[in-house]
């Protein structure tokens, strides 16, 4: 009962007593109560409607928010099959501009894009095995990090105790270590690679353990490192890694200038101590034979193969190739093709 009503209904009862016997007065209260029912019917009726408009409102305002929320994912769709439709048109003017992947011999080959990551072509790519004088890629990116470059170190004994690639470096000899690493990455000496890896870490051990916890910050599980050069092991425990591993490390090697300056020379005046000069050319044929190549690095072992990292770049794009285990005309061939080809888009 509403609050008017008792206040209606309180006078008149209050009326009521004092008008008994009254019929004409009697007559009017009840009309009085009548109206007071009605009115509160009508009030009743009408608080009803709002509540029923109300929820039609509620109603439709929900339906609403369905109806925004399905336009939004009918354009996030729609958007979607656009950047697919996109992605495979692109794809289809690269594979005509490119032409089919040229034929190779390597066992193990991946193709990258160094600014993006994108794997443009992989054959065995996580394949592990020996990865010979590629190796050394690992052990300039310690040393260029390490800084301190036109540093004079001093050889020592084990430094040259190396074979069979070596330059002949000597006990008591002293350079910097960028003559050093400019010999290293141009003609692949070895007892090189093990005076800059002692001169590091205090011993070539600890080197080694130094390049295997590099593989983990970069998050490489299929690399195991044993020297600083990729010879095989003496005792057996052979280092391995992958065509896709040696990648990544490659893609760190071309991010730093020193070594990119180092690995696109072609030859180099190493400079003795006693004045002499030996112009030291480099190993890499490809570098030679296409404009576009610029580095990296070669290597040869019997379990590794004819192994070639190759870098170039053409038209502002860069392109990043690792061929393990080819033959030894075919790693230059399948190299410089590959290059070539992924460096048509």
């Amino acid at each position: 009962m509403t609050a008017s009503k008792t206040a209606l209904l309180a006078l008149a009862a209050s009326l009521l007593c004092t008008s008994c016997g009254d019929p004409e007065k009697e007559a009017r209260l009840k009309w009085r109560e009548e109206e007071v029912n009605a009115k509160e019917a009508d009030v009743i009726r009408r608080e009803a409607e709002i509540t029923r408009q109300k929820q039609i409102i509620e109603g439709q305002r929900l339906d609403l928010v369905s109806r925004e929320q399905t336009v939004e994912l009918l354009k996030k769709q729609l958007g979607d099959e656009l950047e697919k439709t996109k992605r495979i048109r692109k794809e289809i003017e690269i594979k005509e501009l490119r032409g089919p992947v040229p034929q190779i011999t390597a066992e193990r080959v991946i193709v990258i894009d160094p600014t993006t990551d994108e794997v443009i072509w992989e054959k065995n790519a996580d394949k592990r095995g020996a990865i010979a004088s590629t190796t050394k890629l690992l052990t300039a990116l310690l040393i260029v990090e390490a800084g301190e470059l036109d540093k004079v170190i001093t050889i020592e004994e084990s430094d040259t105790q190396c074979a069979p690639v070596r330059l002949g470096i000597k006990k008591g000899e002293q350079y910097t270590r960028r003559q050093l690493l400019t010999a290293v990455l141009v003609k692949s000496s070895n007892d090189i690679a093990q005076a800059l890896a002692r001169d590091n870490a205090g011993s070539v051990e600890a080197f080694v353990q130094k390049m295997n916890a590099k593989c983990a910050e970069l998050g490489l599980q299929n690399s195991y490192y044993r020297n600083p050069h990729g010879l095989p092991a003496r005792d057996g425990d052979e280092p391995y890694s992958t065509a896709k591993d040696l990648a990544v490390i490659a893609k760190a090697c071309d991010k730093k200038p020193e070594i990119r300056a180092i690995v696109k020379l072609q030859s180099y005046k190493f400079k003795w101590p006693n004045g002499r000069v030996t112009d030291l050319s480099n190993t890499n044929r490809v570098l030679k034979n296409a404009s576009y190549c610029d580095g990296m690095k070669t290597g040869y072992t019997d379990a590794a193969g004819y192994c070639l990292v190759a870098s170039g770049e053409r038209n502002g794009k860069r392109r990043i190739v690792v061929v393990l285990n080819d033959t030894e005309g075919g790693v230059w061939r399948d190299a410089q093709s590959l290059l070539d080809w992924a460096l048509k888009a």
